[in-house]
């Protein structure tokens, strides 16, 4: 596990939790990309999304 991101149904962060070191501008660009495609999803599609080389685990 490398992030744990938590945030609201309109895209506002709420919790935040990085495993390994990353740079802030780094950070940033993961959480605005995880946020645009968690919620551009469909609500009956599947949990599970490939991104880059990691395996994305949501939850809505």
């Amino acid at each position: 596990m490398r992030f744990l991101l938590l945030f609201s149904r309109q895209g506002k962060l709420r919790l935040q939790k990085w495993f390994t070191p990353i740079p802030e501008r780094e950070k940033k660009k993961i959480t605005r990309d995880m946020t645009s495609m968690v919620l551009a999803r469909k609500p009956r599609s599947c949990n599970f999304l490939h991104w880059k080389d990691l395996k994305i685990v949501y939850k809505r």
